[in-house]
């Protein structure tokens, strides 16, 4: 149960990270190895400087003026006793950057996450969204 708590953690802080959008507490996240990659529907960025420059710092910020990522029910699926898949629905309520209009997405989430020295961390994201 301890584990089911620490990962809901990361999802959530997850969340708090995207829309903040502050490097250090987004990167504290991640595991941080070669192996890090975010999907974003047809994109693939790889490695944790590519998440956070071109993904966070630049898909998103420039797409939205804020940005808040709802977890809309979250499942935990523990793989073996270090690595574990969280999987959710959500919306987002965004203000648009050009525009300056509110803008929602939903979606589907799924965080594949790694037990290191340093606790519970992200080593894989994907998710899929459309307008809602």
């Amino acid at each position: 149960m301890e584990d089911y708590r620490a990962i809901e953690a990361v999802v959530e802080r997850y969340a708090k990270a995207i829309h903040d959008q502050e490097e250090t507490e987004f990167r504290d996240l991640w595991t941080c190895e070669e192996g890090n990659i975010l999907v974003s529907g047809t994109r693939v960025f790889r490695g944790i400087d590519s998440i956070y420059h071109e993904f966070l710092a630049g898909l998103i910020h420039d797409h939205y003026e804020s940005i808040y990522l709802i977890n809309d029910g979250l499942e935990i699926h523990m793989v073996t006793e270090d690595t574990a898949v969280a999987l959710f629905e959500y919306h987002t309520e965004c203000i648009r950057r050009d525009t300056k209009e509110p803008y929602v997405m939903k979606g589907i989430e799924t965080q594949v996450l790694k037990k290191t020295e340093q606790g519970w961390k992200i080593f894989h994201l994907q998710y899929h969204g459309k307008d809602a």
